[in-house]
């Protein structure tokens, strides 16, 4: 009867299993590793990329930032010139208008004198005349208060009538009459109040007082 000894051959079997369980082990290990520094490497890919993206978004934040605060300062800027500017233009307006006023004021102050004698030069005959003065003259916006000394209460009146019939005054009031003795003469002391009329509604009543002509 042969007997064959078996020992050595399942001893070698079994190391050769091991080896194999130790490769596939080895090798499931390194495939895992790789795997895991391949997402590792693309994580950290993405990480950077989106930190880049934040700092670029950062940096045109703040330059947006920066041109907004430019473009307040200019709008600041813009609204303070234009107030300035409308400042001036009303300065300039009201200034326009207290000239011409007291333009105004000073052609109807004088009144024409009646016809002169024939032996008078033509030149004399509709000489204007003053029979009356200011001493105060002060305009609130649209309302007007005169001031004066005048020969007589007609010549007064006569005023009043000529500030009515220049469609640029209106409310035409006597407030107050008193006498005054200057330079031994008796002169009226006045007060007259009135009410400036626009540029438009005056040329509208002056429009509506002519006569159409005749076609």
């Amino acid at each position: 009867m042969i007997r064959i000894n078996l020992l050595p051959y399942r001893e070698e079997r079994k190391k050769e299993n091991i080896l194999r369980q130790i490769n596939v082990f080895l090798f499931v290990f390194f495939v895992v590793l790789a795997i895991l520094i391949v997402i590792n490497v693309r994580f950290s890919h993405t990480v950077t990329t989106l930190n880049t993206k934040i700092k670029n978004t950062k940096t045109l934040l703040a330059q947006a930032e920066t041109k907004s605060k430019k473009v307040d300062q200019i709008k600041k800027a813009l609204e303070k010139l234009k107030q300035k500017t409308e400042v001036i233009r009303n300065i300039e307006k009201n200034r326009r208008a207290s000239v011409m006023l007291l333009e105004n004021m000073s052609k109807l102050v004088a009144e024409k004198t009646p016809g002169s004698p024939s032996g008078a030069s033509a030149s004399s005959e509709n000489k204007p005349v003053k029979r009356l003065w200011f001493t105060s003259f002060e305009a609130n916006g649209d309302n007007i208060s005169i001031h004066g000394i005048a020969l007589d209460n007609k010549t007064i009146a006569d005023f009043m009538s000529r500030l009515e019939d220049s469609k640029l005054y209106q409310n035409v009031t006597l407030k107050n009459i008193k006498q005054q003795i200057v330079n031994h003469l008796n002169l009226k002391n006045f007060d007259i109040g009135c009410n400036r009329v626009s540029l438009n509604e005056s040329k509208d009543k002056n429009d509506a007082g002519k006569k159409p002509g005749k076609i």
